[in-house]
């Protein structure tokens, strides 16, 4: 191989080759602002994102550093930014305590552990170039997913709020330990993460700008220098270490893996869904193309990357994205620096952390959780489908009596069996011909201004014949024939919506070809897809019923049906 086709596979394999080799000096400029800016909200964050996971805060910036550097690598997205996510540290969370026996260092194995396998699911995804796969996350499933992980989210920080230790992370189990621990309120720590929510929430309603998470970190810090919060009850950060961790792959036992793999398959899920339509928005709106594929790499690595560097699972980031996106960022470079900007932050500046107060991060939780609540999208599902508005509030409460994981499953398999249900009861209709008009048409809704030719019958199928459908939609012309008043003599299929049939299906329409020969009917074929024809023929359906049985459109079958009438029978009514 020589040197210029290895120099193509490797910026291939990195896209972050190709934009280096490309990249012009005078963007370094809005790539610096967007990167640091980014990197400057983000802090606050992913250090309460942690805290979801059960883990040390410093973890959250791990987490953080590590994603930044394995999706920029492998990235097809010029304006995305990986790291950790409330909904996805929630899952995670929710799935690694019960797991732990409460265990802090054993926390920090399994949250790396669920790292790395939920990358490993996406790289594979990716392998088998199944970036498809996100479209089995129906929108009704997120929405009850987002809902339900809110509630519970707002749960889990209660006891932050009032300064009351609460243990889990069942919804109803947390309410009422709240609810019965209320008169042990620690009052300081309550009234300060009051003060706090409406800070934020002030700051959300006038100063949209702001990083409303940034703002209120500062002011906790300030606010524990100037009046020695710690001595007042109020819990803090305390000491975290400075630098970074050793990449490791953390040891583990096959138990382990094989309890985490459902939680690895549904964050694999999600985060690729939630990457690909944020990766998607913005690139539609710079105008240039990602692919789905390597997105999936993009987030396989950055998981990975972020699961031997002692973080947890990650995700895209719509705020930091945002973010980057409004400062005018151009490539990945942006995400290189938020990276270099949290390695100056990791050695030198850990210190400030020590002194937050646990419960501001409760409140950046809380804000956040209210933040990904869908009424307005749960409204608009109730008018639009009640079943799919079913199927989010479905998915909602069962997040909220059976935990995330479980939700996320049944979620999916909702939307499984919708589909296949939707596949097996298709649409259908009898064409009738509009007067005036000699074509024919689906005139289910005006049928009085409609005529049909006596004898001939057209039915017209709105999806694939499979194995799934086939016995219905034989019942149903069947149904149709034998209601039919003159009887039937013709039955024409117009076939030109029936993309797809399978053997199954094939031998279906075979044995109704039989049935009708037998009442003295002919079937006939019209306007007929290729890869419809070409089935027809692997059954020797074609080659039976011959040339004479396929027309070019319904108008030519209608006409070669009228020829064949004796001269005195009616032509329409």
């Amino acid at each position: 191989m020589n040197a210029s086709a290895l120099s193509g596979r490797l910026v291939s394999f990195l896209p972050l080759l190709a934009t280096l080799r490309d990249y012009r000096l005078g963007w370094l400029g809005k790539d610096s602002i967007a990167g640091f800016s980014a990197c400057i909200v983000s802090i606050p964050s992913v250090i309460a994102y942690a805290e979801l996971v059960h883990l040390p805060p410093i973890a959250g910036l791990y987490a953080a550093l590590a994603a930044a550097i394995g999706y920029a690598l492998f990235s097809s997205s010029r304006q995305v930014i990986a790291g950790p996510d409330a909904a996805i540290g929630l899952l995670a969370g929710s799935t690694i305590l019960p797991l732990s026996g409460g265990d802090p260092a054993r926390i920090v194995v399994l949250a790396a552990i669920l790292g790395i396998l939920s990358g490993v699911v996406l790289l594979l995804a990716a392998w088998l170039k199944l970036g498809v796969i996100a479209d089995l996350l129906s929108r009704p499933v997120l929405i009850g997913y987002l809902n339900g992980a809110s509630l519970v989210l707002i749960a889990t920080q209660l006891g932050k709020m009032f300064g009351i230790k609460t243990e889990g992370e069942e919804f109803f189990q947390v309410v009422f330990t709240v609810f019965g621990k209320l008169p042990q309120t620690q009052a300081p720590t309550f009234v300060l993460g009051v003060l706090l929510l409406g800070l934020l929430v002030g700051l959300a309603r006038w100063l949209p700008r702001m990083p409303g998470a940034l703002a209120v970190c500062t002011v906790a810090i300030v606010a524990t220098f100037a009046f020695d919060l710690g001595s007042h009850g109020i819990a803090l950060v305390g000491e975290v270490p400075s630098g970074v961790p050793h990449l490791t792959i953390p040891s583990f036992l096959w138990a382990d893996v094989a309890a985490l793999a459902p939680a690895a398959v549904a964050i694999a899920f999600l985060a690729f869904s939630d990457g690909i339509l944020l990766a998607q928005t913005f690139a539609e709106k710079n105008g240039y193309e990602v692919d789905p594929n390597r997105e999936l790499v993009a987030l396989g690595s950055a998981n990975i990357l972020a699961g031997v560097w002692q973080g947890f699972p990650v995700s895209a980031s719509q705020s930091r994205t945002s973010i980057v996106d409004s400062a005018g960022g151009l490539t990945q470079v942006a995400q290189l620096l938020l990276a270099l900007g949290l390695l100056v932050f990791l050695f030198l500046l850990t210190g400030l952390i020590a002194l937050l107060p646990k419960v501001a991060l409760g409140a950046i939780l809380i804000v956040t959780a209210v933040g990904m609540v869908e009424v307005a999208s749960l409204r608009g599902l109730y008018k639009i489908d009640r079943v799919e508005f079913g199927i989010a509030v479905g998915v909602t409460l069962v997040i909220l009596i059976a935990g995330v994981v479980p939700g996320i499953i049944l979620g999916l398999l909702l939307s499984l069996i919708t589909v296949l249900v939707g596949i097996s009861r298709p649409a259908d209709a009898v064409l009738r011909i509009r007067r005036g008009d000699a074509k024919f048409h689906d005139c289910r809704d005006d049928e009085e201004e409609t005529d049909t030719v006596p004898g001939l019958l057209v039915y017209r199928l709105y999806a694939p014949l499979i194995f799934a459908n086939a016995r219905h939609v034989m019942t149903r012309i069947r149904a149709l024939v034998a209601a039919a008043d003159p009887p039937v003599k013709w039955l024409v299929i117009d076939a030109q919506a029936i993309h797809d049939m399978d053997v199954t299906a094939a031998q279906r329409f075979a044995d109704l070809d039989r049935e009708l020969a037998e009442k003295g009917m002919e079937l006939k074929i019209a306007d007929a897809p290729r890869p419809f024809l070409e089935e027809l023929a692997r059954v020797g359906l074609s080659e039976k019923m011959g040339r004479r049985d396929f027309f070019v459109s319904v108008k030519k079958a209608r006409e070669a049906f009228e020829q064949q009438l004796p001269a005195s029978a009616p032509r329409s009514g």
